[in-house]
């Protein structure tokens, strides 16, 4: 039988090009593209918002792929309490209903491929109930409140019915009071910080104004001042900031 001979550097050629033929087979299925970096979301701390009002997050997305760019979804779990949109890098949440719910916010980057998904972050949102409607009530050259004078008001001072506490007017010859009467409501006047030890000139006299409300004092807009105080459940009102 005769003997066939082979060329060395034909069998070379062939297994060479055998070689690229499977590099390619195996880059077209994927087997080196799996290079991508699974973004991430920060964290988002708890929000509190009122009825009906809106609040808006700013979601921030951490990608090593600065190329990449991001779809964001978000939802809540009980959508009676609370609605969210996204816009672009932003969920808005709307408090619906008085509860406690949680959102859930993800990210999807575009490169299709399987940690392209960031894990998801969750957060509470807590919507209050209605404040009740404010009262009002006092006017101009109201007589002045009986009350047992606690003294100048400070931060964290509580006052009982029947107590009262002063503090700056921001005016030369004056001075607010606040106290708190029976029925759980708090006034505020302004009195004349020498009283009746000498003639305060026409300019200067105080307004003669007083106030009386029956839910929590965030600004003292009546007088221009910061003095805030709250109404606890017992009736009683603590002092939360003085001039």
């Amino acid at each position: 039988m005769k003997k066939t001979s082979r060329n060395p550097k034909i069998t070379l050629l062939i297994l060479t090009t055998v070689l690229l033929s499977m590099s390619f087979v195996f880059i077209g299925c994927g087997s080196f593209e799996d290079d991508n970096n699974q973004p991430s979301i920060g964290l988002i701390p708890d929000k509190i918002l009122d009825l009906d009002d809106k609040i808006t997050v700013y979601v921030i997305i951490t990608d090593a792929d600065i190329e990449d760019t991001h779809t964001i979804n978000a939802s809540s779990d009980d959508t009676i309490i609370t609605t969210v949109s996204v816009n672009d890098t932003s969920v808005t949440i709307t408090g619906k209903t008085e509860g406690v719910t949680t959102i859930t916010v993800s990210a999807t980057d575009d490169s299709g491929q399987e940690n392209a998904v960031a894990p998801p972050v969750t957060f509470e949102v807590t919507v209050n109930p209605p404040r009740p409607a404010v009262t009002f009530r006092g006017g101009i050259n109201q007589p002045p409140s009986s009350f047992i004078d606690k003294g100048a008001c400070i931060v964290g001072m509580t006052l009982k019915s029947g107590e009262g506490c002063s503090y700056d007017s921001n005016k030369a010859f004056a001075e607010n009071i606040f106290s708190v009467l029976p029925d759980g409501s708090a006034c505020r006047e302004q009195v004349p910080l020498l009283r009746g030890q000498i003639e305060i000139p026409e300019q200067f006299r105080p307004r003669n104004l007083k106030f009386c409300v029956e839910w929590d004092i965030e600004r003292d807009d009546f007088f221009g001042t910061n003095f805030a105080a709250s109404k606890n459940p017992d009736g009683s009102w603590t002092v939360e900031d003085i001039p």
